[in-house]
């Protein structure tokens, strides 16, 4: 069974092995440059802030921020946006739609607070996937950036 919450203090040391494991993975271009530390991940708990545990483990966490501006191209910028910055689920766990609920989760808690606008990118290498993913919750392609 698994467990959908806010993150708290005592969830940081695991979230950041979480964040090492995501690095180590290689999956997104750029990742492995973020070194997470507790007393960092401190300044992002907020309401906006989930976590999924499975038997007393934390197997997965989402996290958010509300900004305004930065996107006028498609939100205006007096108007308040949730930005997604990370969704990350250890490799055990995929495919259970943990991503999703978390996700969802932090839609609902924009919602309660009168945040429509969401908006999230990705460096992630299986692009492809990464964009069903969210559309399949309901965002929409804003741009589209490459390197070579």
């Amino acid at each position: 069974m698994y467990i959908y919450r806010l993150a708290e203090r005592k969830d940081l040391t695991e979230i950041v092995e979480l964040s090492r494991k995501w690095a180590e993975e290689d999956i997104t271009v750029g990742y492995e440059n973020v070194q997470w530390s507790e007393e960092k991940l401190l300044n992002r708990l907020n309401e906006y802030f989930y976590v999924v545990a499975a038997e007393g483990r934390i197997v997965g966490y989402s996290f958010g921020e509300v900004r305004s501006g930065n996107a006028g191209q498609i939100i205006p910028p007096d108007e308040s946006y949730l930005e997604i910055f990370e969704v990350y689920i250890h490799p055990d766990h995929r495919s259970e739609g943990m991503g999703k609920k978390l996700v969802g989760h932090l839609m609902e808690q924009a919602e309660k607070n009168q945040v429509t606008r969401l908006l999230v990118g990705s460096s992630n290498r299986r692009w492809k996937e990464t964009a069903k993913f969210y559309e399949e919750l309901g965002f929409s392609m804003w741009y589209f950036q490459m390197f070579k």
